[in-house]
């Protein structure tokens, strides 16, 4: 087929959410490119002011790990996006020809991504679709991110939010995503995050018989890191993966993060995040801590100067309730396609592999002060 006169497309190289990808040639340019057309079925005006949505936001961003639009148009009754061909695979392919990837290899999938998303937020774009299907490696090992196709970009008039519907991927889709909150760069991060889990495990971090179930999880449950990932690389994990977006990491600081040997990692670190509330808490309780301890001291010498032992103290800090996430108030499905808010009662959050171990770490129990012997008789208590 020849389009606009100049792209001729031959074989298929892949499906998309909304479109069919080929493999074309610039017949002005002489350059091989992938052409990617709408669906047949979705040649609307909605799904086609959607697909031009996604060719500009894709332009807007230029950065070598993002996926290069060339051009954009209709003909022939065809709506055609015109964009870098590679000529490697994508990272589900990845991930099904070799299963889990080492630790160091992970990583540096997923820095280079999150150099593309820091890339596009500058730009003030959310993808809000990072799955393993969307990032392409290309034959010379550099990652790239593809189909900007349900992305979120300033000056946007025609979303699914608008319309009540929520775009997305159930496996990857963050818990404010699911509540029916706005997508945020935090969104991408979380996305990335399971994108991590899955290439360390060969599983997302969340699985279920349905998208409710799993949307729960997302909610409400802690995902479990197996115990063979690098301490430093799970703690990445559950930093990208936390339930509130102003605690993950930004996608700067998961690019910049340190990791060299996984098997003598103790050189990776994570620039320290403004945990908002959180650290208001530390400081109270140890100023709360400190002025016990400063009584109990006090007192101590008092008691003393009257020959009096003082009563045993707890200074053990009290133990806060942890907060109870919303149940979500939406359902989707698996693939990247729109679908309905309802309201649903929350299953049980499940883990996703009962077998998978779990590090409980408890608070030691507060110790009691020893009582002072009484000074025996004739002593006055002095040295």
């Amino acid at each position: 087929m020849l389009l606009a006169e100049r792209y001729r497309t031959s074989e298929i190289l892949g499906h998309g959410g909304m479109g069919e990808v080929y493999r074309g040639c610039d017949e002005i340019l002489g350059r091989p490119v992938a052409v990617k057309l709408l669906r047949p079925d979705l040649r609307d005006p909605f799904a086609a002011a959607r697909f031009q949505r996604e060719a500009r936001a894709a332009a807007m961003v230029r950065d070598p790990h993002v996926v290069a639009v060339y051009d954009f148009g209709h003909s022939n009754g065809e709506y055609y996006l015109v964009m870098e061909l590679l000529e490697g695979r994508s990272v589900a392919h990845e991930l099904a020809l070799h299963g889990p990837l080492p630790p160091d290899r992970a990583v540096g999938i997923v820095q280079q991504v999150a150099r593309g998303l820091a890339a596009a937020h500058r730009h003030g774009i959310v993808h809000r679709d990072i799955k393993p299907d969307n990032l392409l490696i290309d034959v010379d090992g550099s990652v790239k991110i593809a189909d900007f196709g349900i992305a979120h970009s300033p000056g946007g008039t025609i979303t699914p939010a608008s319309s009540g519907l929520i775009l997305g991927t159930s496996l990857y889709l963050a818990p404010e995503r699911a509540l029916g909150q706005p997508a945020t760069p935090a969104t991408d991060v979380y996305a990335l995050g399971c994108v991590l889990y899955q290439l360390l495990t060969g599983r997302p971090p969340f699985e279920g018989e349905n998208p409710t179930v799993v949307l729960s999880q997302h909610v409400q449950a802690t995902p479990t890191v197996p115990e063979e990932v690098p301490a430093p690389v799970a703690d990445l994990i559950r930093r990208m993966l936390a339930k509130e977006p102003a605690e993950r990491p930004t996608t700067d600081e998961v690019a910049s993060w340190a990791f060299t040997d996984p098997r003598n990692a103790t050189t990776a670190e994570l620039p320290p995040l403004p945990l908002r509330r959180n650290r208001r808490a530390v400081f109270v309780g140890l100023a709360a801590l400190i002025a016990l301890l400063a009584a109990v001291i006090a007192g101590v010498l008092t008691s003393q100067s009257a020959g009096t032992p003082p009563a045993p103290t707890d200074v053990a800090p009290s133990r806060t309730p942890q907060p109870t996430a919303p149940s979500p108030t939406m359902v989707t499905t698996p693939a990247a396609t729109a679908t309905k808010v309802t309201t649903t009662k929350a299953p049980p959050a499940t883990s996703a592999r009962p077998t998978a171990r779990t590090h409980a770490t408890s608070q030691p129990a507060a110790k009691q002060p020893p009582g002072k012997h009484k000074p025996k008789p004739g002593k006055t208590g002095k040295r």
